[in-house]
């Protein structure tokens, strides 16, 4: 809550979730009622959430175009943006070329549809996967 701190800078809202998902009383009280694979997806979440937002503040480089062939709505939202499966024909970079399925969180104003190129950058922690960069103009 921050009530007896003092001059302290602003923590980055996701490590402010972090802390309190996995560190002190917080952590110990939400590990006494919520179970370990609730615990596990609630943390990857965060993970998912750090990566777009490194994704969105130019970090990662785009490094595949990715042709979308068909989407779908999963019917999950996280703060009112869906999260869809996407069949996409990625050409990379190096010229390799070949079809993949991803499960991504897309921004509800700039849904893809089929037929629109999008931007795939290697994921940090996972190289062998893609991160969803937005649309290509």
């Amino acid at each position: 809550m921050g009530f007896f701190k003092r001059n302290k800078k602003q923590q980055d809202a996701l490590d402010q979730a972090e802390q309190t998902l996995n560190k002190g009383i917080s952590g110990l009280f939400v590990k006494s009622i919520i179970p370990k694979e609730h615990r596990d997806q609630m943390n990857a979440g965060l993970q998912s959430a750090r990566d777009a937002q490194a994704a969105a503040q130019g970090h990662i480089p785009v490094t595949a175009m990715g042709t979308v062939l068909t989407i779908r709505d999963t019917g999950k939202l996280v703060n009112f943006d869906p999260i869809v499966v996407m069949t996409l024909d990625v050409l990379e970079n190096s010229g390799a070329r070949y079809q993949k399925t991803m499960e991504t969180l897309v921004p509800k104003m700039h849904i893809p549809r089929p037929g629109d190129r999008i931007g795939l950058g290697t994921h940090p922690s996972r190289p062998s996967e893609w991160i969803y960069m937005g649309p290509l103009y």
